[in-house]
């Protein structure tokens, strides 16, 4: 069985590459007087790709036998929606489609044997920002964003090495993550952050790159247990966009 991975990842990091390289030239290459038109009451819509790297929080406590790692990066790709009642600051909106990986690592002892299993995970989430945009330059701006997100965990897919006591043997995993409703909680909020660049390429067309924290402070698990240990994701994201004002 197939991962469940966004085909996207490679292209979407190309983008912000590009992007990225381009705007100091595109600001030299262009008149004064166009880049340094802002639009003020207008509507923004656009799209944004990038790659992410997910921090899976644990607060193990008493579980020293288990450590969570970074996985591989992960897609992040999307749709963007502003509105900027004056120059200088703008309501965003939109919604991400994002990965939100991790590894984990299992070593334990079992009749006086050490056993060590390691399992990684690949989880797609939708998240919607909803964020305020404070932005100061000219030919090309420099901006800060803050706010809040909503999101559901859509998909997870894990592979790795498990152990099975009734077997007694080790056996390969590549599977679906099948979600339970009282042990797994698929809606998710928290915080999101950052900062980045933009500027005006062609009329009303603008291009922009952005490093943003989504930091989740919903448990991915239910109450399903007794002495559960919270698990919370951080994912900080590098994004390129392309925008049109209305």
């Amino acid at each position: 069985m197939k991962h469940n991975r966004l085909p996207c990842r490679r292209v979407a990091f190309l983008i912000f590459a590009c992007m990225t390289a381009l705007l100091p030239a595109i600001a030299q290459s262009q008149p004064a007087d166009t880049l340094a038109k802002a639009p003020v009451k207008h509507w923004c819509f656009g799209i944004t790709g990038g790659i992410g790297r997910n921090y899976h929080n644990v607060d193990m406590v008493y579980m020293t036998d288990m450590r969570f790692d970074n996985y591989s990066p992960g897609s992040v790709v999307g749709l963007r929606l502003a509105y900027a009642p004056v120059s200088w600051l703008s309501i965003n909106t939109g919604a991400v489609l994002i990965q939100k990986n991790y590894k984990m690592d299992h070593v334990f002892e079992y009749y006086n044997l050490r056993y060590g299993l390691t399992t990684s995970a690949t989880n797609n989430y939708i998240n919607v920002p909803l964020e305020l945009r404070f932005s100061l330059g000219r030919k090309v701006k420099i901006h800060g964003f803050g706010g809040v997100f909503g999101g559901y965990w859509l998909s997870g897919h894990r592979t790795g090495t498990t152990y099975s006591f009734s077997n007694e043997r080790y056996y390969d995993v590549d599977e679906d993550w099948e979600f339970n409703d009282k042990r797994d909680n698929r809606l998710e909020t928290g915080l999101t952050w950052g900062a980045g660049l933009s500027g005006v390429i062609i009329g009303r067309i603008e291009i922009g790159a952005d490093i943003r924290w989504y930091y989740s402070t919903s448990d991915i698990q239910k109450p399903y247990m007794v002495n559960l240990n919270p698990r919370y994701n951080t994912t900080v994201a590098v994004q390129a966009s392309l925008s049109y004002w209305l």
